[in-house]
């Protein structure tokens, strides 16, 4: 598992990964390292469960996440060819959840979690949706 539920010392050097694998791409300029810190990036924001049970874990990561996307230009993330933006994709996904599982969660997670939200919606202009009633509807319309 990517969160160890041995002991916090696998949880430490989770978010060290996380914190190094961005240095190495922002100073070094070393691409491998960003797509390591994507895919955990991915990872952390997309386990659900883990949001429960590791709730000091992912105020950490809030706020590790916070400074890195400091360090980076608004347009950054998009991707040219598709124009689709990672994060607003995994971090919709992580908002979500503490949407759907707040009474479950811890509230200093959910009330930290907001103001992130809040802070990339309006430093970035990225929007979220907030939950799945949210999300377009297709509909099929007889030939």
């Amino acid at each position: 598992a990517v969160v160890s539920t041995q002991s916090t010392g696998g949880e430490a050097e989770v978010l060290a990964e996380l914190q190094i694998s961005f240095l190495v791409f922002l100073l070094g300029h070393v691409y491998s390292a960003f797509d390591q810190w994507k895919q955990m990036v991915d990872t952390l924001c997309r386990a659900r469960a883990a949001l429960k049970t590791r709730p000091e874990f992912y105020k950490s990561f809030i706020r590790i996440l916070h400074f890195h996307l400091k360090e980076t230009p608004s347009d950054f993330f998009v991707d040219i060819v598709s124009r689709d933006n990672f994060l607003v994709s995994c971090l919709g996904e992580f908002f979500r959840t503490l949407c759907d599982e707040g009474e479950g969660l811890e509230e200093s997670l959910v009330s930290r979690g907001t103001k992130f939200k809040g802070h990339l919606e309006k430093h970035f202009d990225w929007e979220f949706i907030d939950s799945e009633e949210d999300l377009p509807v297709v509909v099929e319309l007889p030939a």
